[in-house]
């Protein structure tokens, strides 16, 4: 004796339309295309800023180089993994080393790799301007201890709000070139100019 089933407003189905269903949706799930994460061509944008990076951070010396610096780019690949790089970098059991400061560090490289791989992302569909945005929130490193230099930087990068500049150069604040997110602290963003819907 067949058992019946009933959809949600109680009339009743037969087992038959239920398979086929089921089948229609397997079906639908293989027909989608499979996207593969290529760790590779997404590193490679950013590996020179993130080897110049990790050799200027006054904590670390080169005996920590190769275990940061291959940390920091599986934290990448694996989307942004914080917790891994910071981890990482608590390991070490440096005397400088607070939390906060790991915290940091693990935050900076990843806002860089996003900052770059968004620049080669951006170029490589044709556009090759943006807009500088002003997020609102200060570019502080220590947002309740603010140091001079981050008030400096703040007050820069708060002046360039919607400025436009090249995405491959930077805009030029302070007498050097930049992009959002790249400077320590920094939370500025890019808005793409799309040519001719600008």
């Amino acid at each position: 004796m067949e058992v019946g089933l009933f959809d949600f407003l109680g009339r009743k189905t037969s087992t038959k339309s239920r398979d086929e269903s089921r089948r229609t949706a397997a079906d639908s799930a293989q027909s989608i295309p499979k996207v593969r994460f290529d760790a590779l061509r997404h590193t490679d944008a950013v590996i020179p800023e993130i080897v110049y990076k990790i050799r200027n951070i006054p904590e670390f010396d080169d005996s920590h180089f190769d275990r940061i610096y291959n940390t920091t780019l599986n934290s990448i690949t694996r989307g942004r993994n914080l917790a891994l790089l910071y981890n990482a970098i608590m390991e070490l059991n440096l005397p400088v080393m607070t939390k906060q400061r790991a915290s940091e560090i693990s935050c900076h490289l990843n806002d860089i790799a996003t900052t770059m791989l968004n620049r080669d992302r951006e170029n490589s569909l044709g556009i090759t301007m943006a807009k500088w945005v002003y997020s609102g929130a200060p570019c502080h490193i220590n947002p309740k201890n603010p140091s001079s230099e981050d008030i400096r930087r703040d007050n820069f990068h708060k002046a360039e709000n919607g400025r436009k500049y090249d995405i491959c150069e930077g805009l030029l604040i302070d007498g050097r070139l930049t992009m959002p997110g790249r400077d320590s602290g920094c939370k500025c963003f890019s808005r793409p100019i799309i040519p001719g819907l600008d």
